[in-house]
């Protein structure tokens, strides 16, 4: 069989027709995209209502949590502040205990302290005191002298003129090694 075309249009009214098409195409295409357009719209705004909300609620939480930390910051800082103190403090400890000690031990039994001295700074040290004769005196100057803690230890030629009640005087440097322990 023999397919027959028949066409009763005119060419302008095909050509009319031809236009009508490629409008109601684009405009199909249009509303869709339109209605595409929209719909994402709509989603771009519920997601970003829920990011505000999202982020009120986490802005809220963490300044409850800065609050609430507020104090233990301030009790942590308090803390370290101290800690550095102490630090410091002990940086600049010297236990003279031992070398008190070891002096008391190298007094001779006639022999009376009435003033010692020990400075850290400046690693001096003065003492004083009175010798019942010149034999207590020298035992002392000899037992100083073996302490492993004093470098030039002096004392005043006068302290050897008298035999009995020898008032004397020592002066000297602590040695540096000596003051850390």
């Amino acid at each position: 069989m023999i397919k027959i075309a028949l066409n009763l249009l005119s060419p302008t009214q095909k050509e009319y027709l031809r236009y009508e098409r490629a409008y109601l195409q684009i405009r199909t295409v249009m509303w869709l995209m339109l209605t595409f357009t929209v719909i994402i719209s709509g989603l771009l705004l519920v997601a970003r209502l829920m990011l505000q909300d999202n982020y009120a609620t986490v802005l809220t939480t963490t300044t409850l949590v800065n609050d609430k930390n507020k104090s233990i910051d301030r009790d942590i800082g308090s803390l370290n502040k101290s800690l550095k103190e102490v630090e410091s403090i002990q940086a600049d400890f010297i236990k003279w205990s031992k070398i008190i000690i070891d002096i008391n031990k190298a007094i001779p039994d006639n022999v009376e302290l009435s003033y010692l001295n020990l400075e850290q700074k400046t690693r001096l040290f003065n003492l004083n005191g009175k010798a019942l004769n010149r034999d207590d005196f020298l035992a002392l100057k000899a037992n100083l002298e073996a302490l492993s803690y004093f470098e030039e230890l002096s004392s005043p030629l006068t302290n050897l003129l008298l035999r009995e009640d020898v008032n004397f005087e020592f002066t000297g440097k602590i040695k540096k090694e000596s003051l850390t322990f």
